[in-house]
């Protein structure tokens, strides 16, 4: 297993795992930040094009994630900050779904071949419904929907909770009945990965636009 993105090794081969989880953004879905920055610019929203960061949410965003406010609630506070009253829920879902630039289908393939081989898949990301919509139709154009292609999808504003908080990671072992130590969490982040490692994860950071297949090499010989 190659770990040259994490600091320590994986506890375990990976042929002991039984659950892999996966973070979607930096993952499962390519993202372009510079893409969803201009767009906003083109809006007349420049003040949020300068919150844009895939790690680093601001304030208004990351509550979104969280579920303590609506996407519209959210539309109202960029048009407050930009001063853009004009500017409709839609426009602003079509700008930052820019972020967004789609599922590789060999990464769909992959995961169907994990679950051909046992593994019992997962999805774990900080995420907003807006989003959630545009990365389903994704998955489905890519091949497989997410429905079909994981065990259970969570959420972080329908758990209440964000990554890297251990809230979030029990609520998920709870409710799948993962084993930590038999789970591989695949993360863009370096503050999620060091939480799930924390907790007995086995854990990888991909780099950017990375193919982790090579991951499973020996799982699925």
């Amino acid at each position: 297993m190659n770990t040259q993105q994490i600091s320590q090794p994986a506890p375990h081969p990976i042929e002991e795992i039984d659950s892999v989880v996966f973070d979607l953004g930096g993952v499962l879905v390519d993202l372009d930040a510079e893409r969803c920055i201009a767009a906003f610019r083109h809006l007349g929203m420049p003040q949020i094009a300068e919150l844009i960061n895939p790690y680093h949410p601001a304030a208004m965003i990351g509550q979104m994630e969280h579920g303590e406010i609506t996407f519209h609630e959210a539309c109202e506070r960029m048009r407050a900050v930009s001063g853009r009253q004009d500017v409709s829920d839609e426009e602003i879902a079509d700008a930052y779904g820019q972020f967004l630039v789609g599922v590789k289908p060999a990464k769909v393939r992959l995961i169907e071949t994990l679950r051909q081989h046992g593994l019992k898949t997962y999805v774990l990301s900080n995420n907003n419904p807006s989003s959630m919509e545009l990365i389903r139709r994704m998955f489905a154009e890519a091949g497989c929907t997410m429905e079909r292609l994981f065990d259970r999808v969570y959420l972080s504003y329908e758990l209440r909770e964000l990554k890297p908080s251990e809230a979030i990671f029990r609520k998920m072992v709870a409710d799948s009945g993962m084993v930590p130590e038999r789970t591989l969490f695949i993360d863009d982040s370096e503050r999620n990965v060091t939480a799930a490692r924390a907790l007995g994860f086995q854990v990888y950071m991909p780099a950017p636009d990375e193919d982790f297949g090579h991951l499973f090499d020996g799982l699925l010989r």
